[in-house]
């Protein structure tokens, strides 16, 4: 269904094999094995812990094209998630500031994000060194189309 995740390793990788469920990674003189659920990265000998990003494509919303009132996010998490909205498909990097909110807002009421466009794409960053999930959002809004 359409899901692919993309993680940048903080070192350059030279060769990788699969053992079982092992996957691992020689970079330079090291060989490196990916686990699961580990929330920071060695380089070098210390710890460094990495965030997560999950970011929605443009989405229409509605009519395509047509000018949209984006009026509230629901979110369901965990973690350590901050929301931005991007509201102009033509300039990638017009987005909303980003803000910390609670991981589950159903339970405490919608996130306000008054924010116009024709198209909108939510993107949830959770912190570093936080384990995280993300299980649904919701965009509320209004087609503003036929009005002034």
């Amino acid at each position: 269904s359409g899901k692919w995740s993309k993680y940048i390793f903080p070192f350059v990788v030279e060769a990788f094999a699969q053992l079982g469920d092992d996957l691992y990674i020689r970079t330079g003189d090291k060989i490196v094995r990916v686990e699961k659920g580990v929330l920071t990265d060695h380089v070098d000998g210390e710890e460094v812990p990495f965030t997560g990003l999950v970011q929605w494509p443009w989405l229409d919303n509605g009519s395509p094209g047509a000018t949209k009132m984006l009026e509230a996010v629901d979110l369901v998490a965990s973690g350590v998630p901050s929301i931005s909205i991007g509201y102009n498909q033509n300039d990638l990097n017009a987005f909303t500031t980003p803000y910390t909110i609670n991981p589950d807002t159903l339970t405490g009421g919608t996130i306000p994000i008054p924010v116009m466009g024709p198209s909108f794409s939510l993107r949830v960053n959770f912190a570093a060194g936080t384990a995280w999930s993300l299980k649904s959002a919701a965009l509320y809004l209004e087609d503003t189309k036929g009005q002034p």
